[in-house]
């Protein structure tokens, strides 16, 4: 991002308001390469099309991690935007595996306390079949006791 101690231009021309302010921001635009109508954001963003745009073509995100969709009010695919340029709506996908198409709605994300995080894993797609609680880092589910090699489904209590 830096070059010989100075921003590039980019850095310049669209993050200097950002970063005076909350430590989170992303700036969208409804061109590709940051070109057209642009606006800018320091908390969340349930529909893009409320305030004229039709998709978000291009993104800057100038502060903290976000999580983008694909669909309003956060449905969706969904993908992590960290700091950096998303020149096109290809870039904000990152995986060949799934093409994004558009980006309608998207969040920040926050901090999370770690020291209380809980997830429930479930044998079955649905929550369904035998689970299992986990608290901590477990480098293999055999060994906690889960017999199987697959997980069909989790809900995340608490933490990230």
């Amino acid at each position: 991002m830096l070059s010989e101690g100075r921003p590039r231009l980019a850095s310049r021309r669209f993050g200097h308001q950002c970063q005076k302010r909350l430590r989170r921001c992303i700036i969208v635009f409804d061109e590709e390469c940051f070109q057209g109508r642009r606006h800018e954001f320091t908390s969340e963003c349930t529909n893009v099309m409320e305030l004229g745009f039709e998709t978000v073509r291009s993104l800057r995100v100038e502060s903290g991690a976000w999580v983008g969709y694909e669909h309003a009010s956060f449905q969706g695919q969904q993908f992590v935007l960290e700091r950096g340029e998303y020149p096109q709506c290809d870039a904000f996908g990152g995986s060949n595996a799934y093409h994004i198409e558009r980006l309608t709605s998207f969040r920040p994300i926050a901090c999370a306390n770690h020291r209380e995080c809980r997830m429930t894993i479930f044998e079955r797609e649905n929550f369904l079949a035998r689970k299992g609680e986990l608290s901590d880092d477990y480098p293999s589910l055999q060994a906690m006791g889960w017999c199987n090699n697959e997980v069909g489904s989790l809900k995340v209590q608490s933490g990230a």
